[in-house]
């Protein structure tokens, strides 16, 4: 679908009963409709938003001019779970990368894949955090994911499959706890609702009532989660 010069990807889906339209980081739109929608009600339910969704692309624009291009050379920061550590380069170390004494220590031998060895990292110590807060939640939310993973979305945080799997990218390992924790319910809920209803954030809301101000976080300083201008 083309909405004056915007594509937006359609996605029908038979676990929803309403349109849910999402707007990615990288500025890009798809909206989920059930299977049976007509087309034409699609088109006339997205032109009613036109007016939102092109004011938060823009805001969202304005908010990317806040990227951080990190360098792997000392006492340049890099962030985990909300902190900021400046980077060492070590000489004479065997492990690639550590955070010790409130400093990535980084080995000079690995320097040239040093954004593998900082993703590895965020997946390695992330897991055990992701599986203990899911373990924490899913008691509230009586529901089960069947798989769960750490990889590299592109342009979503956090991602839940309509088989029941839930995705995290490695650089949410960067933002505050706080933030991670509302991230794991927001997918979680999705577990029931598959969409973006007025039940499903009612849900998110018993368990995490400000969700709004870590939303809110996401969208200003998401830019800066990252190693890159790549990533």
């Amino acid at each position: 679908m083309n909405l004056n010069g915007l594509e937006i990807e359609i996605k029908r889906s038979n676990r929803i009963k309403t349109l849910s339209i999402n707007i990615e980081r990288d500025g890009s739109v798809n909206v989920i409709v059930p299977v049976d929608l007509e087309e034409s009600k699609i088109m006339d339910i997205v032109k009613s938003k036109e007016y939102a969704i092109h004011k938060y692309i823009t805001n969202n624009k304005e908010l990317n001019k806040e990227h951080i291009d990190r360098k792997f050379v000392a006492g340049h920061s890099f962030l985990y779970l909300g902190k900021s550590y400046n980077l060492q380069i070590i000489e004479n170390q065997t492990e690639p990368l550590k955070l010790y004494n409130g400093k990535f220590l980084l080995s000079a031998k690995v320097i040239a894949k040093a954004e593998d060895i900082f993703i590895k990292f965020y997946k390695k110590q992330g897991k055990p955090i992701l599986e203990k807060r899911i373990n924490y939640f899913k008691e509230f939310i009586k529901e089960k994911p069947n798989e769960v993973k750490i990889v590299d979305l592109k342009t979503r945080w956090a991602s839940c499959t309509p088989l029941g799997n839930l995705n995290f990218h490695w650089k949410c390992f960067m933002a505050p706890p706080s933030v991670l924790d509302y991230l794991i319910v927001h997918e979680l809920v999705h577990l029931k609702h598959l969409n973006h209803s007025r039940q499903f954030w009612d849900e998110v809301s018993i368990i995490i009532s400000d969700y709004k101000t870590h939303e809110d976080w996401l969208r200003k300083n998401g830019v800066k989660l990252t190693l890159n201008d790549n990533l």
